[in-house]
């Protein structure tokens, strides 16, 4: 499903706001660009790289390129949110270069990180994503169109990445999770982290942490709406990619081992499952991208 059915425009930042559409058939995914994530209202447990939070109302998340995420909204509760997407190169290419990297700071060094607004912040965030969405309508609609509405929505965003970096000034520490069940899930996915490239069985995962296999199994899927497995094997394939985006010159073999996939059959046909194209084919084109990267720089 798409993240953002809103109008076709080609900013290099993407923005929905208060999306509600039902979130059906939520995968584990990852992506390049950072991304803002709001959440206005409804019930949602979110999953992000080793880490799964209980959202409330206010809560706003930052997200560092490549982690794998996945929302878990509860299905018969609307599900509010706003986000946006951004490339960290944009803001290297309009800002002076230590203010980009001043505002990317907060991406850069806490990665994937919650803050819970709330009172003045929490309004003023509302605020501002209320004029990104004004201003992106006005951008993109011939009928309202308004001068110089594609260079304010930028800076309103660039005034948002401010308000982002006063709340990192000192961070706000984590909510603790609020349930024995979530814990028991926090635990399985830290441990999975660890592990996700070592041979792993449901066996070994409720051994380690002292749980039936049953009722880990259960509690997995009632919780992150996913399986240990399906968890397991796109943690696996995010690492894949993350290793041919870095070193397109690794081999398909090398990094199936590498990542948990002793037999190369099998690490294709998981990948063209989750990716859409064979290792090869997704390992040549990081190679291709490199390149002309590289042409670009000459």
């Amino acid at each position: 499903m798409a993240v953002f059915p809103i109008v076709q425009w080609s900013h290099p930042i993407d923005f929905a706001y208060r999306s509600s559409a039902p979130y059906v058939n939520p995968t584990f995914h990852s992506h390049a660009f950072y991304e803002i994530y709001y959440f206005h209202e409804g019930q949602c447990t979110y999953l992000i790289g080793d880490r799964i939070m209980t959202l409330s109302p206010g809560d706003l998340i930052l997200m560092h390129g490549m982690t794998l995420h996945r929302p878990h909204p509860q299905a018969d509760v609307p599900y509010v949110r706003s986000l946006a997407h951004f490339d960290p190169a944009y803001l290297r290419r309009a800002l002076p270069p230590e203010t980009a990297e001043s505002l990317l700071l907060p991406f850069d060094e806490l990665r994937n990180y919650r803050i819970s607004l709330t009172g003045e912040r929490r309004e003023e965030t509302e605020r501002l994503l209320a004029d990104l969405h004004i201003l992106k309508q006005a951008a993109v609609q011939p009928e309202t169109a308004r001068p110089f509405a594609y260079e304010r929505f930028a800076l309103r965003f660039f005034e948002l990445l401010y308000v982002i970096k006063e709340c990192c000034l000192q961070p706000v520490e984590e909510q603790a999770h609020r349930s024995e069940r979530e814990r028991h899930v926090q635990n399985v996915i830290s441990y999975l982290e660890k592990t996700y490239h070592e041979p792993v069985t449901l066996a070994s995962i409720a051994d380690e942490l002292h749980l039936t296999k049953t009722y880990l199994s259960n509690l997995f899927k009632d919780v992150t709406g996913t399986t240990v497995f399906q968890y397991l094997y796109n943690r696996r394939i995010n690492q894949a990619k993350i290793l041919f985006r870095l070193d397109p010159g690794h081999s398909v073999a090398e990094v199936g081992k590498s990542v948990g996939f002793p037999h190369a059959a099998h690490f294709s046909r998981v990948f063209k499952a989750a990716v859409g194209c064979t290792p090869d084919a997704y390992r040549r084109k990081m190679a291709e991208q490199q390149r002309t990267l590289a042409e670009a720089d000459i």
